[in-house]
């Protein structure tokens, strides 16, 4: 059996700083980052300066429509894992990574705990964030 590489992740700015992750398929990569995600091979990683999110089209445990589904579960989250919050399919084939850090004080953007305990967070829809920003193709 042939496991995956350990995936590199976006590392926080500091000790007290956050990484939070966005997982989506190659339309959501496209219209998020403006890359064409089916171009990237299995476990390519690239950067953007820019992420422009559209408004939230799936309400799972969120307490507000349009809102964007974030987590603390990084690229080396196991199936079950994403499962687990609601993530299934191809939308476990991409990660969009970001700093919470980075969000709130470049971006004024705001990340919201709808369920903490199971790393359950939203931003608003229709957010742009200006940095540096992580992309992976985790699955083909």
């Amino acid at each position: 059996m042939t496991f995956p590489p350990k995936l590199l992740g976006l590392l926080p700015a500091s000790k007290d700083d956050r990484i939070f992750s966005h997982f989506t398929n190659a339309i959501g990569v496209m219209g998020i980052t403006g890359i064409n995600g089916n171009t990237l091979n299995q476990y390519a990683q690239v950067y953007v300066n820019q992420l422009q999110f559209g408004l939230g089209v799936n309400t799972f445990l969120s307490s507000q429509s349009n809102q964007i589904f974030v987590t603390e579960l990084g690229v080396n989250a196991t199936d079950g894992q994403l499962m687990q919050i609601g993530i299934f399919e191809d939308k476990k084939n991409f990660v969009i990574q970001f700093s919470e850090k980075e969000a709130f004080l470049n971006n004024q953007v705001r990340v919201t705990g709808q369920v903490p305990s199971r790393s359950i967070y939203t931003i608003p829809g229709g957010t742009t964030l200006i940095g540096k920003f992580l992309i992976t193709r985790i699955r083909v």
